[in-house]
């Protein structure tokens, strides 16, 4: 009796060959928080700080969107079948 091997000599395909490369990209890193000498924020650097880590993570939530429709594409599923 013969049993599947784990070294098959099939070539591998690449599970990211059809991804866009920039979504394979790490994602951004947060934003430093702006902190005064004594290390405490006040509320006028809470704002900026907060905005600008706000806007990272639209970015990475964006990022993940258009990965998973991509993904889709993929798979050759539509909107509907996918909800």
């Amino acid at each position: 009796m013969l049993m599947a091997s784990a070294c098959s000599t099939a070539p591998q395909t690449s599970r990211t060959g059809r991804v866009s490369a920039a979504l394979l990209a790490p994602p951004p890193e947060l934003p430093k928080v702006q902190r005064d000498s004594a290390g405490q924020m006040t509320g006028a650097q809470a704002l900026p700080s907060l905005t600008a880590v706000y806007d990272v993570a639209g970015q990475i939530r964006a990022a993940y969107i258009e990965l998973q429709a991509e993904v889709r594409l993929a798979l050759g599923i539509d909107d509907a079948q996918s909800r």
